[in-house]
């Protein structure tokens, strides 16, 4: 897979674990949805 943006994410530690800052994706999540292949633009917070 490629990077197709060289914006900048700030993770942030909560009791949930790591978190987009400013949302509630945690890195789990985006994890789930790598795993499933799902693009990049329909990953939220991403």
């Amino acid at each position: 897979m490629t990077a197709t943006s060289n914006a900048t994410i700030a993770l942030v530690r909560t009791e949930g674990g790591l978190t987009i800052a400013g949302t509630r994706i945690t890195i789990y999540d985006v994890m789930d949805y790598l795993k499933a292949e799902y693009p990049p633009k329909f990953i939220p917070g991403v």
